[in-house]
């Protein structure tokens, strides 16, 4: 009687893993039997499914004709038994093929790894997935042939440089600098140079005033009045003279901020 399709592994027994450690440690060597080409036909949690609660790997012991007799309920050729267990950091793990037909152990190995090392715990399993595809293909009536929904290599990806795509106006006229800085800092000049002005004349005139009464000799205003007067003269000679400085620093800074003329000049002057 020829044998089924397809292997599948069976979680035989656990100790002192969770049920979500188990089943990861078989899916995980489930995924490297079908990177080693061998014809994987249920996921361990589709096969735990499948058997229900009364058939469960489990309670099997890792008795090989129990576990068999599950593999042909499955209709696989062959079942891929893990044993494992915690010990600290360490997982002792037992790999066992069985022939579904008749029971019988095909391949034995033991590894004992750190469960800190995934490193270590995928070269064991591709170590022994490789053994097992070897020991498969001596199997009388085991058909290679991998079942409908075995994974498949996938697709060769084709890179296709995209033509690149002009920037669009809008992108381009916002990343155009705006003039409103220049607009306002020179703007600030003119104001403070105009105020400056005004300042300065009202000073000067002040004190054109103070010196026609010293040159005649007769004062029309107290010693109060006079010295008030100069003082208001010195207060609007001093303010001339910050706010003409002031307009210089903004009319300077108004020259030192980017324009979208300037933008424009420098790629055109490096053309040349």
């Amino acid at each position: 009687m020829a044998l089924s399709r397809g292997v599948v592994v069976m979680s035989s027994r656990s100790e002192g893993l969770t049920p979500i450690e188990t089943v990861a440690l078989a899916e995980r060597l489930s995924k490297a039997l079908q990177d080693a080409r061998v014809p994987v036909a249920l996921s361990p949690e589709e096969a735990n499914s499948r058997l229900g609660p009364e058939r469960r790997p489990e309670l099997c012991q890792a008795r090989p004709e129990c576990l068999a007799e599950r593999g042909r309920v499955l209709g696989v050729g062959a079942v891929v038994a893990l044993d494992s267990s915690k010990v600290f950091d360490d997982l002792p793990m037992r790999v066992m093929l069985l022939d579904s037909r008749q029971g019988r152990v095909v391949l034995r190995r033991s590894y004992t790894v750190s469960g800190a090392q995934v490193a270590e715990l995928d070269t064991a399993f591709r170590e022994v997935s490789q053994e097992i595809q070897k020991s498969l293909t001596a199997l009388p009536g085991f058909e290679q042939t991998p079942p409908a929904d075995a994974p498949r290599e996938p697709a060769p990806v084709v890179l296709t440089p995209e033509p690149v795509q002009a920037p669009s106006p809008a992108l381009t006229a916002s990343s155009q600098p705006s003039r409103l800085p220049v607009y306002l800092t020179r703007g600030g000049a003119a104001v403070a140079g105009g105020t400056a002005v005004f300042f300065l004349v009202r000073g000067l005139l002040q004190a054109s005033q103070l010196q026609e009464e010293v040159s005649s000799g007769a004062s029309r205003w107290t010693y109060a009045q006079a010295t008030g007067l100069r003082d208001g003269a010195n207060r609007q000679l001093l303010l001339a003279g910050v706010l003409a400085g002031a307009a210089g620093v903004l009319l300077g800074t108004s020259f030192l901020l980017p324009s979208p003329e300037s933008v424009n000049e420098t790629p055109a002057a490096g053309a040349r």
